[in-house]
């Protein structure tokens, strides 16, 4: 009867956190500071490299406020009302990126942007922190994998109709029309302050499903909250999983912010034509992301995350090749790259909760996030500040972002040397996941 109780709750947890993920995503999707949409309008407000390069770090720099998550939790018994808070105030700013090229100049205009992301993006951080620590506490480490890998699947799945609809919708909405009358400015601001708006919309219902959500009753911890910050680096493993995560993340950080850009303004590609690569990635995304769950659970974080590795450093060579002439090709690229990133995203999330001592799970994901944000930001920053020229070998042209993307897949590989000194308990070796999945395939009469 109790353990038939304990699964109808964990059923709940399950069904609720997909319902509230779902609408968070719309946001995301529409008003995320990464997003093709805030691209778009970046781009609509002339931003430079450098300003493409700085609202792309601000997603890492607030990483560094995660551990403020921890840290007032401290004191509390409970952490719902503080992710609600903070990411209602989060949430709002966003509503105030449609009004500002109504106040600014192009050139403010730019800069208020940023401004307003820094702010939102640095709460939802905060918010996004004490939430991990209210679910690691709900969702037993056994099913914790599947869990992160199911809510990802309905997340992805959203992004793709979001997406998909929207950017249809505002290309068509006859602002981008290239004819021989003026751009009307005034109607494209208007256009995706709805845009802006409606994502905003849909945060708060998420929200309101969140705030129903059951939670376990958390220990006041006894330490100070300064002493407590120090913990995690007298772990000697975790010590050694940072400097894999920063290397990762240092190497990821190369050329990131310029890969919507590159397809928006070197490509020329709508915003529809962005939203089906996309979805392509999505799909190929929600296809594996069951298996690089179940994989994780069996061969651990590790295992995957070499694979993971393997292909990361792949994808970005593909973009090498393409043009204005061929960029369809990324349709091909979309694919492996979606696999990669659904992997990655899990491993992201799971491998620290994996290492860390069971109370102190959140301040371990906290540090974790804060030190990686920084490695990434500052790839990113150096990536918009120094800018390499374009590169011409015969007949084979690179743009300046090309060659950026070339430098991030080599060091994507770089980073299986780190891993090597990380100690998962149940991680195991590479050899055995090839020999599953041959095993697995292998057709009957030669078994």
């Amino acid at each position: 009867m109790v353990k038939q109780e304990k699964d109808d709750g964990l059923k709940k947890i399950f069904r609720m956190s997909i319902i509230a993920g779902i609408f968070s995503q719309i946001f995301n999707t529409l008003s995320g500071t990464g997003s093709a949409f805030v691209i778009k309008f970046a781009i609509i407000l002339n931003a430079s490299p450098l300003h493409f390069s700085i609202l792309a770090a601000i997603g890492q720099i607030s990483q560094v406020f995660q551990p403020i998550g921890a840290l007032i939790t401290i004191n509390r018994i409970e952490r719902k009302s503080l992710v609600i808070t903070f990411r209602s105030i989060g949430y709002g700013i966003v509503l105030f990126f449609g009004i500002v090229p109504f106040i600014f100049s192009n050139e403010n205009s730019i800069i208020a942007l940023i401004i307003l992301s820094f702010f939102s993006v640095s709460l939802l951080s905060i918010a996004d922190n004490t939430w991990i620590g209210w679910i690691a506490d709900v969702i037993p480490l056994r099913l914790r994998g599947r869990f992160f890998s199911v809510l990802s699947q309905y997340v992805l799945l959203t992004s793709i109709g979001a997406g998909l609809i929207f950017g249809f919708l505002v290309d068509n909405s006859g602002i981008f029309s290239y004819n021989t009358k003026p751009f009307d400015v005034e109607k494209k601001h208007i256009v995706f302050a709805a845009i802006f708006f409606i994502g905003v919309f849909a945060a708060f219902w998420g929200l309101k499903v969140l705030s129903r959500m059951p939670e376990k009753k958390k220990r006041i911890e006894d330490k100070y909250s300064s002493e407590m910050l120090f913990i995690p680096f007298k772990d000697g493993n975790f010590r050694k999983f940072l400097f894999y995560n920063c290397w990762w993340m240092l190497a990821v950080g190369i050329g990131a912010p310029f890969w919507q850009p590159f397809m928006l303004q070197k490509l020329h590609m709508s915003l529809f034509e962005v939203q089906i690569y996309n979805s392509i990635n999505v799909i190929a995304a929600l296809l594996v992301l069951r298996p690089w769950g179940k994989l994780i659970d069996a061969y651990g974080n590790k295992t995957a995350m070499r694979l993971i590795i393997t292909l990361g450093g792949f994808n970005p060579m593909v973009w090498l090749f393409v043009n204005f002439y061929n960029y369809h090709l990324l349709y091909i690229e979309a694919i492996t790259s979606g696999i990669m990133w659904a992997g990655a995203g899990v491993v992201a999330t799971n491998f620290v909760l994996s290492i860390a001592p069971h109370e102190s799970r959140q301040l371990y994901a906290g540090i974790s996030g804060a030190v990686s944000g920084l490695a990434m930001m500052t790839t990113m920053l150096i990536s918009g500040l120094f800018l390499p020229q374009h590169l011409k070998i015969g007949d084979f042209y690179l743009e300046p972002e090309q060659v950026l993307f070339a430098f991030t897949g080599i060091a994507r590989w770089s980073t299986q040397i780190p891993l090597s000194l990380v100690h998962e308990s149940k991680s195991k070796p590479v050899t055995k996941v090839i020999t599953f999945f041959i095993n697995t395939i292998k057709p009957k009469f030669i078994r």
